[in-house]
């Protein structure tokens, strides 16, 4: 019996070990523990707009996240900078819904080691620090205040090595 509880503590002490760990990556992240970072580093920085998860917006980063690697970054060329398939899940092709009623911000950032603060950091640092994909089509206007955010998890070749990365997509609607 002495033997049995010894083990089953070594057992329980192990399992407790292992699910501190899995905090550490990038897979315990989700949309709204970034969102709520996000938030956090905007009223540090005393903007107004806000983050909030939204299904619509992880869906477009998950379809991101499945297409093939090659297809992320076409474009159509100078005269058609609004086809491909990211513009078309993004809905930013000729006619798309967010076309000239979003703002739209997409990216990809490392999500390997560096948890959601780090994730929230090089979101605001490199992909919401740009304009918005469709600036050129709204210029003039503003976004709004809220800021939805979805993200999907993925990989990237950087290197010649697979890198595992979180694909962003914020939307703001126009004001």
């Amino acid at each position: 019996m002495k033997t049995l509880k010894k083990l089953l503590a070594v057992v329980l002490t192990g399992a407790m070990a292992l699910t501190l760990l899995t905090a550490c990556g990038g897979n315990a992240v989700n949309d709204k523990n970034i969102a709520d970072a996000l938030n956090d580093m905007a009223k540090g920085s005393l903007a107004t707009y806000t983050f909030k998860s939204r299904t619509d917006e992880q869906a477009m980063a998950k379809a991101i996240a499945a297409l093939p690697e090659k297809d992320w970054n076409i474009t159509g060329g100078r005269n058609n900078k609004f086809s491909g398939p990211v513009m078309k899940i993004l809905k930013l092709d000729k006619g798309g819904a967010n076309e000239e009623s979003r703002f739209v911000w997409w990216g990809a950032v490392f999500a390997d080691e560096i948890g959601t603060a780090g994730q929230a950091y090089n979101v605001m640092d490199k992909i919401l620090s740009q304009k918005a994909a469709n600036a050129d089509k709204l210029t003039g206007k503003k976004p709004a205040d809220i800021r939805h955010i979805g993200t999907a998890l993925g990989t990237l070749t950087i290197l010649g090595k697979q890198t595992k990365v979180r694909f962003i997509v914020v939307t703001a609607e126009v004001k």
